[in-house]
């Protein structure tokens, strides 16, 4: 009996960590329940993560391969700078205060990158 508590308090903790690590709330529940704001920032923050591995990624190949990847970095970069207006224009209409904070952090972040300390 004790083993099956054991093995559900594993499973509970493993999926509590799964969903912070992946939207950033302490949750049982999957992130699929999240509002139709917080989701909005959820895609804009998926694209920058994207973005910004790929900017580093080809900074990286360029210091090690001599290889010129300024139009790599540049779309790249482009794309960053057009998800900061899109967080811009979302804040703008957010009426949920998670959502909201959600988006200024990301905007935070960008900046940060933006400004080589992120």
């Amino acid at each position: 009996m004790t083993k099956i508590i054991l093995v559900i308090i594993i499973v509970v903790a493993g999926l509590v960590a799964f969903n912070y690590f992946t939207t950033g709330e302490i949750s049982l529940v999957p992130g699929s329940f999240l509002s139709e704001e917080v989701q909005e920032v959820q895609k804009l923050a998926d694209r920058f993560s994207k973005a910004r591995r790929m900017v580093t990624q080809a900074q990286r190949s360029a210091g090690v391969g001599g290889i010129g990847t300024i139009d790599i970095v540049s779309d790249d970069m482009n794309e960053i700078n057009q998800i900061e207006r899109d967080i811009v224009t979302l804040m703008d209409s957010l009426e949920s205060d998670t959502a909201f904070e959600k988006a200024e952090r990301l905007g935070c972040e960008i900046e940060d990158f933006k400004n080589g300390r992120g």
